[in-house]
């Protein structure tokens, strides 16, 4: 392969043997980091006979950084550690003796490779039947993964069916998506295979928790809707090394229990993205599918607080403005529903991201993308981005004409700055995403975090999860206080369990700190 001499020619990796494996998957990794215009060299190594060099070529004026060029090679060392495990495994046990053979000599032995992630892959499981237990769902996804991962949710999804999501153990840390693929063909070929899902996607709506399953009432639903280029799950997951905890999933649940979480992922791919969606569109879709699963399971009235990360924060408002001109009765019920809005990083005044308009200035996605961007010559919000932040402070003050009383939202702002990578996934220059930008009867609360990071929690005593939940948890609490007072003014109390309306003295009294002169009387007896 021929090279100019101002190309700049790195070694990234060097494997043990001849397989094309290895440069399948290395010209992978090199071209996602680097870009389509890196190329992979492959050579005998001076190292060993059987050893392969395997370099990247870059073009002169794209010379890596030295600690992007470790990236690449750690990435690639466990790729290809991965692969000879899969295609050369270690010798198995001898049961008779209960010893494992060694090789026979030294050349023959296999590295055993290290784990391939430091945080365990999360799966979900959807259309488990209504029927199964904890117990049924483990021996079944033992049996098909042949491991022994752990359940970390079953909540109730739909009337007839459940959603789990599960993780494995730290020696398996990668392998189960790996395995996924595999998985899934192989239940297609069974007829008697239960008609469960696995996904590692996490898009569309995945129920995290709900009371319901603990015998508990849901009050109001809690929605969260992710951002940009984002994996759903990801997004909200601690980053701690080994660590599996979610805070939607693990922490909230237990600091707000009368809920139900629901987690919104949809496909926003930027290196690449092929689709030509705006805003609007992801939003419609995102409508559409929260209220056919809020019919689907009798909670049309139930109150929603939603909350939204970056892109997601948009999508929700647009939303709320759709339901409240929609023509479906529906639809319009989730504005009459809306309760509070928790924003992370929304690009209300534009994303501070000059490198993020290059890398998709030649792909359709781009109109998406111009959308969001501040102009990168002036410094403006994009007339989407104007004309919403106005439509939407139009919307809350409807919403306080037509339910008496004004939605409750709250912005968290970065106050880190972020290091977005450029087109050919070198670090860019330190810059902050997004700035607070002042709404009208919105809060406003700084969190000491960058964009990425305002929504990772490592645990329930995090400081940036106390304040977060805190104040989530202060608006299910005003929720309850309204609801107070409602039924103690009211003549003939009445409250929804299900799909119906249930009316008089029957009714339950809500626990607030509102309390009618009967609840006064009885409690100073």
């Amino acid at each position: 392969m021929s090279r100019n001499s101002d190309d700049v020619l790195r070694c990234v990796c060097t494997v043990s043997g001849d397989r094309k494996e290895y440069t399948v998957a290395i010209e992978s990794i090199v071209k996602k980091f680097f870009g389509k215009h890196a190329k992979v060299i492959r050579k005998k190594s001076a190292s060993g006979a059987q050893n392969y060099d395997y370099e990247v070529q870059l073009p002169g004026n794209e010379a890596p950084k030295s600690e992007e060029l470790q990236k690449v090679h750690n990435l690639c060392r466990i790729k290809a550690q991965a692969l000879l495990r899969e295609l050369d495994p270690l010798p198995k046990s001898d049961k008779g003796k209960g010893l494992v053979q060694p090789p026979s000599s030294d050349s023959e032995k296999i590295p055993q490779p290290p784990a391939t992630k430091d945080r365990p892959d999360t799966i979900r499981i959807k259309n488990i039947p209504v029927t199964y237990t904890r117990e049924v769902v483990e021996i079944i996804v033992q049996k098909e993964f042949r491991s022994k991962p752990k359940i970390q949710s079953l909540a109730l999804h739909t009337r007839e069916h459940l959603c789990a999501t599960i993780t494995f153990p730290k020696e398996e840390y990668g392998f189960p998506t790996e395995q996924l693929p595999k998985v899934i063909l192989a239940r297609q070929s069974r007829s008697d295979a239960p008609e469960i899902q696995y996904d590692a996607d996490f898009l569309n709506f995945t129920t995290l928790y709900n009371a319901s399953s603990e015998r508990l009432q849901a009050d109001v639903d809690i929605v969260a809707v992710v951002g940009l280029g984002t994996h759903a799950f990801g997004t909200f997951r601690s980053t701690t090394p080994g660590s599996h905890e979610m805070w939607l999933r693990d922490f909230l649940p237990k600091d707000i229990p009368n809920t139900r979480i629901l987690l919104y992922g949809y496909p926003s791919t930027v290196s690449g993205g092929q689709s030509m969606e705006k805003v609007e569109d992801i939003a419609s879709t995102f409508l559409n599918r929260l209220t056919l699963l809020r019919r689907n399971t009798s909670t049309r009235n139930r109150p929603i607080i939603f909350i939204g990360q970056s892109l997601g924060g948009l999508i929700v408002q647009e939303s709320l403005l759709r339901a409240a001109d929609s023509r479906d009765p529906y639809e319009r019920e989730i504005f009459d529903s809306w309760h509070g809005l928790v924003g992370f990083g929304i690009p209300i005044a534009g994303l501070n991201n000059p490198s993020l308009i290059e890398a998709v200035k030649s792909q359709p996605n781009k109109v998406l993308i111009g959308q969001l961007c501040r102009d990168r010559e002036n410094g403006t919000p994009s007339v989407y981005l104007i004309e919403l932040k106005h439509r939407f402070e139009s919307c809350c003050k409807r919403k306080e004409r037509s339910s008496s009383h004004a939605p409750e939202v709250l912005y968290f702002w970065e106050r880190h700055y972020s290091q977005p990578r450029t087109r050919n996934g070198i670090v860019g220059e330190k810059v902050l995403m997004v700035e607070d930008s002042a709404t009208p009867g919105a809060r406003n609360l700084p969190l000491n975090s960058d964009h990425s990071g305002m929504v990772k929690y490592s645990s329930r005593s995090d400081l940036l999860y106390e304040d977060v939940s805190s104040n989530i948890d202060g608006m299910v609490c005003s929720l309850a206080e309204r609801r107070d007072v409602v039924q103690s003014t009211s003549g003939n109390e009445s409250f929804q369990r299900g799909d119906k309306i249930i009316n008089g003295p029957s009714a339950p009294k809500r626990r607030g700190t509102f309390l009618s002169e009967d609840e006064l009387e009885t409690t100073l007896a």
